[in-house]
């Protein structure tokens, strides 16, 4: 089956007159004529009733027409794909994440994009998990990276990369020239926490009520905003804390912070890429998703 001479008929059907779409398409109305006829001997079946005055269809003709329909809407999204398959890929995305993904992850991440698609900006806005999700949700966001599960059926999400929560204190700590230290020992030690609201936090009570702990029977000393404000209280020594073991590699290096295992815990957690899956309609975004992805599948 010709689709041009598909699209004659349709044009025929939607005129309503041969002479009509002849002038329409530069052609004369024999040529109209001959398509729609080819048309005809192609399927085997008479499509129009030539036998009335005004243009009618047969059923055979009536049934045509939802099949040209579908290959019209189908052939304007291929050139639309097309067409932003031969563009270069631009744009800017707008990310949110939580602090971890935000200072640690992301950088890199867009870094390697940018060097495949220079003419691509990114904005990232950091805060807590809950806000990430939310913002998502709402459609103020491309998308987010967090370390919570988004809860409803209308985010799509995927794991990016493993984290683990670990204890650390400052160099003149006590528990500093030990291994390892038990969880009551933790009792009555100024701890510096996460907010609330924060995936780190969310975490660590959900880790330790799956292994019988309670974080709530701990002293907390301070509640800061980002897990680097946390490293940076525990290197001045206001108290101990747990933080994630991707925010204090630099301190770690420059012996600012030592980290101390606590007997019997395990305390990893994924970190998500959030997004709504009817957002993703342009290059840019499907193109940086497809790249994130094949990143969290070498983790």
């Amino acid at each position: 089956m010709n689709l041009d001479y598909l699209r004659t008929y349709l044009d025929v059907v939607r005129v309503g007159s041969f002479s009509e779409v002849a002038k329409k398409l530069s052609l004369s109305q024999p040529a109209v004529s001959f398509q729609i006829h080819k048309l005809e001997q192609d399927l085997g079946v008479r499509l129009i009733d030539r036998g009335q005055k005004k243009l009618a269809l047969t059923d055979a003709g009536k049934r045509l027409i939802r099949f040209a329909e579908a290959v019209e809407k189908e052939r304007a999204r291929l050139g639309r794909d097309l067409d932003q398959m031969r563009e270069e890929v631009t744009g800017t995305i707008v990310i949110a994440a939580s602090t971890i993904p935000g200072e640690v992850l992301l950088p890199p991440i867009l870094g390697e994009f940018k060097s495949l698609h220079s003419a691509v900006g990114a904005r990232v806005d950091i805060s807590d998990s809950l806000t990430v999700i939310s913002g998502v949700q709402s459609g103020a966001y491309d998308l987010g990276f967090c370390g919570s599960v988004p809860v409803g059926k209308d985010l799509e999400y995927f794991r990016v990369a493993e984290d683990e929560i670990v204890l650390i204190v400052f160099p003149e700590h006590p528990f500093a020239r030990r291994r390892k230290v038990s969880f009551p020992e933790l009792e009555g030690e100024p701890l510096v926490l996460r907010e609330e609201t924060s995936g780190t936090q969310r975490s660590l009570k959900s880790l330790l009520s799956r292994a019988g702990l309670d974080v709530d029977r701990l002293s907390t000393n301070l509640v800061l905003g980002t897990s680097q404000a946390v490293v940076s209280a525990v290197e001045s020594r206001v108290g101990i804390a747990f933080v994630s073991n991707l925010a204090i590699k630099k301190s770690l290096a420059l012996g600012l912070v030592k980290e101390v295992a606590v007997k019997g815990l395990n305390l990893k957690r994924d970190f998500y890429c959030v997004y709504r899956k009817e957002r993703v309609v342009s290059r840019l975004l499907g193109e940086f998703l497809a790249f994130v992805q094949s990143r969290a599948s070498q983790v």
